[in-house]
C-alpha cells in the first residue's frame, strides 16, 4: 500500500443552473475547497452542463457529503501531498460589500485607500468567503456598523473566523465565536493571531451551551437544518433592540426559518438574497 496521503474528492454533475447551489451545500458540508466547470471554464463541464468537484480532508465528511448529494454524485481518491493544497490556486482575492477584501494570506494585494483588507487561510474550516452565504452576512454587518457601533458580536458556527473578523475590522469592540469543530476553532485562532485580533475575540469549541452571553448583534451562517431547531435558544441570545443575521439558508427554505424565529418573538426587518441564497435579519422589539 501507497504510503502517500489520500484525499476525498467528490464529483457532482448538474446543470449550470444546480451549480451554484450545489457549490454551496458542498463547502456547508464541509468541503475544504471546491471547483465548477461550465461551459465558460478551461475545463468544461459534464455532459448535464456542469461538474462541482469539492475536495474533503476528514473521510467521514465526504461520505456524509456523498450521501447528501445523491445518484449524480461519485466519491474518487486522490494520493499525493500536493493535492491538499491544489485547490489554493482557485482562491483569489475577492470583495465582499463594500470595503471588505479577503485575501488569501499566501498572496499579495495592493490595498485601495477604502479597503478593509482581511488576510485569511480558512484550512480546513468553512468560511473563505467564496460562497454567497458569507458574502451576504457580511453585507449586513456593513450595512449595520456603518451606523450603529457595537461592544459584543456573537458569531455561532463561526468556521474560520470571517464574519467576527469582518466584524471587528468594522468596528465592532469584541468578539465571541463558538464552532462544533474544533478544527475549525484551531484555524479561527491561528488567523485571529495573525491579523492581531487574539485581544479582541474569544473563540470556544461547542454549540450555544457554551455561550452565556447576550448581544445586540448575533450572526449565525448555519445551514436551516440546524438554523431551525435551535431557534429558541439562539433567540435568547439577542438583546432587546438587538439584531439578528442568519445566513447559510436557500429560497425554498425561507419560510420555515422565518416562522421558527419569528415564533420566538423576533420580527424579520429585511431579508437580501444572492442567487439562490436567503440572509433575514430579525429584530427583538
Amino acid at each position: 500500500m501507497s504510503d502517500a496521503a489520500r484525499f476525498a474528492q467528490i464529483v457532482v454533475e448538474c446543470s449550470e443552473e444546480q451549480a451554484d447551489a450545489i457549490n454551496g451545500q458542498l463547502l456547508l458540508l464541509g468541503a475544504d475547497g471546491t471547483e465548477l466547470r461550465d461551459a465558460s471554464t478551461l475545463v468544461k463541464g459534464g455532459e448535464l452542463g456542469a461538474t462541482v468537484l469539492a475536495s474533503f480532508g476528514d473521510e467521514s465528511l465526504a461520505q456524509q457529503a456523498l450521501e447528501a448529494m445523491g445518484a449524480n454524485a461519485t466519491l474518487v481518491w486522490i494520493e499525493g501531498d500536493e493535492w491538499a493544497d491544489a485547490w489554493k490556486a482557485h482562491w483569489q482575492p475577492m470583495r465582499l460589500g463594500e470595503r471588505i477584501m479577503i485575501v488569501p494570506s499566501w498572496l499579495e494585494y495592493t490595498a485601495e485607500p477604502t479597503d478593509v483588507v482581511i488576510e485569511l487561510d480558512p484550512g480546513r474550516a468553512f468560511g473563505t468567503g467564496q460562497h454567497a452565504s458569507t458574502a451576504l452576512a457580511v453585507a449586513a454587518l456593513e450595512r449595520h456598523l456603518s451606523t450603529q457601533p457595537e461592544a459584543l458580536v456573537l458569531d455561532v458556527g463561526c468556521g474560520s473566523g470571517i464574519l467576527a473578523f469582518c466584524a471587528l475590522r468594522l468596528g465592532a469592540e469584541r468578539a465571541i465565536g463558538c464552532d462544533i469543530d474544533g478544527e475549525s476553532i484551531e484555524v479561527a485562532s491561528e488567523n485571529a493571531d495573525k491579523l492581531s485580533l487574539s485581544s479582541r475575540i474569544t473563540l470556544r469549541v461547542g454549540g450555544l451551551d457554551v455561550i452565556a452571553e447576550r448581544s445586540t448583534l448575533v450572526l449565525a451562517n448555519i445551514e436551516a437544518v440546524v438554523l431551525v431547531p435551535m431557534a429558541e435558544e439562539l433567540s435568547k441570545r439577542v438583546l432587546s433592540g438587538g439584531r439578528l443575521v442568519l445566513s447559510g439558508i436557500l429560497a425554498v427554505q425561507r419560510e420555515q426559518v422565518v416562522e421558527a424565529y419569528q415564533a420566538q418573538g423576533l420580527s424579520l426587518s429585511r431579508c437580501e438574497g444572492l442567487g439562490e441564497w436567503i440572509a433575514p435579519e430579525f429584530v427583538r422589539p
